[in-house]
């Protein structure tokens, strides 16, 4: 109930504040990505009904996890960034090049998740982690609903 509560008072703050920071550029987008993980943290959190210790042994391994996966995908984008934009303009060669790195890519975000389900089993349930992969496929479909909601076109009353 506690994280619920956490939960709904997190949206609701991070809703007015982003109606009231959209266009103030640059300077906001800390403060936007702080909003944006405490709110996944809280929606996760709840979702995988952690405790608070298990909390505590948790967060410190899926921050590190995604440091990991951050830093693989930075290395795609820099990889990806030597080559034609459009895949249309590519030598047969540069073809083969990037599909090798992307395989090679693919295998090591692959491995990189399976050491941290491992990690993971043995700070949570096989259930919470289960849940956990919901968690966070529904925190990009809020996020998504949430958004949509803001957009140019919307309604206003």
């Amino acid at each position: 109930m506690k994280t619920t509560i956490i939960l709904f008072l997190s949206i609701c703050m991070s809703i007015g504040s982003f109606a009231q920071g959209q266009g103030r550029g640059q300077g906001n987008r800390l403060e936007i990505e702080k909003r944006y993980r405490s709110q996944k943290i809280a929606f996760i959190t709840d979702r995988m009904q952690l405790s608070e210790e298990e909390a505590q042994a948790f967060w410190p391994l899926y921050r590190e996890q995604e440091a990991e996966i951050d830093k693989l995908a930075a290395e795609m984008r820099n990889f990806r960034a030597r080559f034609p934009q459009d895949e249309a303009d590519m030598t047969e060669e540069q073809a083969l090049e990037f599909i090798a790195y992307f395989n090679k890519h693919s295998a090591a975000m692959a491995d990189l998740h399976l050491d941290y389900q491992k990690k993971f089993l043995k700070v949570i349930s096989a259930r919470q982690f289960l849940l956990l992969q919901n968690a966070e496929n529904g925190f990009r479909r809020h996020l998504l609903r949430e958004f949509r909601g803001r957009g140019p076109n919307r309604h206003q009353n």
